[in-house]
């Protein structure tokens, strides 16, 4: 079994979506799951990047198809050092190829989730398993 966050904390999650709709209703959920994180939004890379840098964020969830710039690119960009991750980045995307699941849990996400299979409960607890597994990395 893997170590969750406590039911007293929530994590601060950014949300990297540039679909509008997505990242309403994907923050609702997130919102309003049991775990009542609080979520930032941004609807591009570059805002989404800047927010990181400035803010206390525990968890990015990022989608891979951004019309400003790749989602694999800012993977990259967010963890360097796939071995030790600073911050935990959870992928959520409509495509549904396992290579590409599998290159980015590589490269250090620590979960990759397909929108259309996707409940809330899984992203939330992705979320939760995702940041506790980044903590022993984090200074």
């Amino acid at each position: 079994m893997v170590p969750t966050l406590s039911r007293a904390s929530s994590a601060t999650v950014l949300m990297i979506e540039d679909n509008p709709e997505d990242l309403e209703s994907w923050s609702k959920v997130l919102g309003e799951s049991s775990s009542h994180h609080l979520v930032l939004k941004a609807q591009t890379v570059r805002a989404g990047l800047d927010l990181c840098r400035y803010q206390n964020v525990d968890c990015v969830i990022l989608d891979l198809e951004m019309k400003d710039s790749s989602g694999f690119d800012v993977l990259l960009n967010l963890i360097p050092d796939r071995k030790h991750p600073k911050i935990a980045v959870v992928v959520l995307t409509h495509l549904r190829n396992p290579s590409l699941h599998e290159t980015v849990l590589y490269h250090g996400a620590q979960a990759c989730l397909t929108k259309q299979r996707t409940s809330a409960r899984d992203l939330d607890e992705a979320i939760q398993k995702a940041v506790v597994s980044v903590a022993p990395y984090v200074s």
